[in-house]
């Protein structure tokens, strides 16, 4: 990971690239919530939760690269939670919902999605969001 110098002046530009990657969170979760059912032949393709882990790692990142504060990097993910459970878990009229939760092969696929892609995101928030021990010239410490 690389810092952002001490003289880095957060403005205007940073907060819309965040705000864009709040729409890139939401859009994300989203299209991974139709993507749940998605069948090669007879057999179930599970490429939503290969795309909850990367976009929820990759987001926050690009967040807190651009405003280093954890809110800017927890905004994505929050966006991606709610476009999940919220269009993923509300009914309609019929009585279907888009992520299914009865026992079958799609519901180890939503779980999948749900549980691994907010594990990853929460585990890049920490990781970027943690100081790292410095020695006395401000390079971070091996070991």
């Amino acid at each position: 990971m690389t810092e952002l110098p001490p003289e880095h002046d957060v403005n205007g530009w940073d907060w819309l690239g965040v705000a864009l990657l709040i729409g890139c969170g939401l859009l994300s979760g989203l299209l991974e919530t139709l993507l749940v059912p998605l069948y090669l032949g007879s057999t179930v393709f599970p490429v939503a939760i290969v795309m909850a882990l990367v976009g929820n790692v990759v987001l926050p990142y690009l967040a807190h690269a651009l405003v280093p504060r954890a809110m800017a990097a927890v905004a994505p993910i929050l966006a991606w939670l709610i476009a999940v459970v919220g269009f993923g878990g509300t009914g309609r009229p019929e009585g279907d919902v888009i992520l299914p939760g009865s026992p079958s092969s799609l519901q180890f696929v939503t779980y999948g999605v749900i549980i691994g892609g907010f594990a990853a995101g929460a585990a890049a928030v920490i990781w970027l969001t943690t100081p790292r021990a410095r020695d006395r010239d401000g390079q971070p410490v091996k070991g």
